[in-house]
Formats: structure tokens, sequence, C-alpha cells
């Protein structure tokens, strides 16, 4: 399946005038911290946890502090640079795409691909006036198997 237009060619890590820009456009300043989480974050297709990547941004010899991670992930998502999920219980991030779409979650192996919503949420918005509901488009995930996980196992589903 292809990736998401917003997040194709982004793998590997933009140039600090990429990263800046987009952290402005997100109304962000493009501080140091906020610079070296979105490089890490960059690109990657399953979510990882603060203490990760704290832990890899030290061993990269980045001097941060898991507070700080913490609190600029938090920073992120809440601009809508990140989308955050919740596996097992602990809170996760992935650089997220702008513009309406869904993240199909793998159960298996956590891969997360985006997929641009074909429709405008029609069926959301009638499903959320019934029901008196006002949905968080951001937190659109369908769960599932991926493909890969599919033909590697016999039931598609077991995991």
């Amino acid at each position: 399946m292809r990736s998401h237009p917003a997040t194709a060619g982004r793998s590997g890590g933009g140039g600090v005038d990429e990263l800046s820009a987009r952290l402005r456009a997100a109304g962000l300043s493009p501080t140091r911290r906020r610079r070296q989480v979105l490089e890490a974050l960059d690109g990657r297709r399953r979510p990882i946890g603060a203490h990760e990547l704290y832990v890899e941004l030290a061993g990269q010899g980045h001097r941060v502090g898991m507070s700080t991670v913490y609190r600029t992930l938090a920073a992120l998502a809440d601009a809508g640079l990140l989308h955050v999920f919740i596996h097992n219980g602990e809170t996760r991030y992935r650089p997220c795409a702008p513009g309406r779409h869904y993240h199909l979650v793998c159960r298996r192996c956590g891969d997360v691909q985006e997929h641009p919503a074909a429709d405008d949420g029609a069926w959301l918005d009638a499903i959320a006036a019934e029901v008196d509901f006002e949905p968080d488009p951001r937190q659109a995930e369908v769960y599932g198997v991926c493909g890969s996980c599919l033909r590697t196992g016999p039931d598609g589903l077991g995991g």
C-alpha cells in the first residue's frame, strides 16, 4: 500500500530548514530539541514510546532529559505533527501527515500506514450527530493485520 502523499519522500530526516518550516507551520518555535525529536521520528512507520526515544537520542550523544522528551512529544502531538497511539497501556508517537486520513494499524507487527480518506467523513459526521458525539478526526485508527503479517501467519488474525 502506498504511503500518504504528505509523508512520501520524508524518510531519512529532512534538513534543519524543512524541520523548522514544519514546526513554524504548526505554530511552534523551531527549538533545537523539537528539531532533534522530529528528525529522530521522521520516516518511522511504527510508533515509539518516550523512553525508547530518550534512550535512542542519548545513545546518539544528544544531551537531553527524559522530561524534555516527554514535553516535546506532547507539544508536537498537540500541534498535530505527531499521532498518539496507546498500545498495551503505553503512549507511543509517530509522525502524522496533515489532512483527513486513516491510520491502518497492524496488531501483529505494529506497523502503521496512513491512508487518505476517500470521502469527506460524512459517514462519521452522521453517526456523531445521531448519538450526539464530537469525534476527533486525528484519532481515526483502524486495527487489523497488514499484508506482510497475513502472508506469514496461518490464521491472519492471531497475535
